[in-house]
């Protein structure tokens, strides 16, 4: 007997239990959060992706499509999230 509540075999499945659990909750808290609208900023994408402003508007040339409020005074820019990894060839299925 090692001294302990527990025998050895149970110890050690507990630890392979908490381990899974610990893994799948990883696993879930890395996953990118859905926006409700499926869109993301131009900020974001550039902190995300690690691009300049500069490279977005390449992109855009090449048929990027940007969305805009239609308001005067409003320059926040919007891409639809699938839109951009339809772009840069990911797998979206």
């Amino acid at each position: 007997m090692n001294g302990g509540i527990f025998s050895t075999g149970y110890e050690q499945k507990l630890l392979e239990q908490n381990l899974k659990a610990f893994s799948a909750f990883l696993e879930y808290y890395n996953k990118p959060k859905s926006k409700i609208l499926g869109l993301i900023t131009a900020q974001e994408v550039q902190d995300e992706l690690g691009v300049k402003w500069k490279t977005l508007q390449r992109w855009e040339r090449a048929g990027l499509k940007r969305y805009q409020p239609p308001l005067e005074d409003t320059r926040k820019v919007f891409y639809k999230i699938t839109d951009v990894l339809i772009f840069l060839g990911v797998d979206t299925a």
